[in-house]
């Protein structure tokens, strides 16, 4: 693949990351995957990479243009996720077998989007 290919796609994924402020890895991970042909491991360290610009530049953006970032929050999260991301999330994702990463992504995917959609708050209201 050409350097214009991986640029194409990063920008495709810039655009949606900085509108809708979801990690770039929702689209990357699937599309390194399943265009590129990498197993998921090399997908998803990939994709860690690239958010470090990403979202450097994102947040700079939203903090001097648009004073939206609580940084008190922000700072919390990061810590956090730092210690997940490190010392959790890496580590199992190199043991962890690649059917079982693609699946787990695939059902993350899929309830997020759904309460994400309203379609949780609608099925609590049949109950009613």
């Amino acid at each position: 693949m050409s350097i214009g290919t991986y640029a194409g796609l990063g920008v495709a994924v810039g655009v949606i990351s900085g509108l809708f402020g979801i990690g770039g890895g929702i689209l990357m991970v699937p599309a390194i995957i399943y265009i590129w042909g990498y197993e998921p491991k090399i997908a998803v360290g990939t994709s860690l990479a690239v958010m470090i610009p990403g979202a450097i530049a994102g947040v700079l953006r939203h903090h001097f243009t648009y004073q939206t970032v609580d940084w008190r929050i922000a700072a919390g999260l990061a810590l956090g996720a730092v210690v997940g991301s490190a010392f959790i999330g890496a580590p199992l994702a190199n043991w962890l077998p690649a059917d079982s990463l693609k699946k787990g992504f695939g059902v993350l995917l899929i309830v997020f989007g759904l309460k994400m959609a309203g379609v949780f708050d609608y099925l609590a209201t049949l109950g009613r």
